[in-house]
């Protein structure tokens, strides 16, 4: 079973990235977004848009890729 690490959001809370640990020791991405429902139906939830991005070898480049990934999809600028 994969292990998760570490999950970062986006200054505007809308998007997130998980670290993940896999069973065979490389570490992986995967993106979400907050997503609500419409006024009919009230449900939320985190949608994923890429799951099992790429293959690293270590926590911190998953962390650094992972970061990278996140601002390209929520379009914000922000340091960690």
């Amino acid at each position: 079973m994969n292990d998760f690490v570490k999950s970062i959001l986006s200054p505007s809370e809308e998007y997130k990235v998980e670290i993940i640990k896999r069973n065979d020791g490389l570490y992986t991405i995967e993106i979400f977004r907050w997503f609500e429902g419409d006024i009919d139906y009230s449900y939320e939830y985190w949608n994923p848009i890429t799951q099992g991005f790429s293959l690293m070898d270590t926590e911190e480049s998953a962390m650094k890729i992972g970061v990278e990934q996140l601002k390209v999809h929520s379009g914000e600028i922000f340091d960690l």
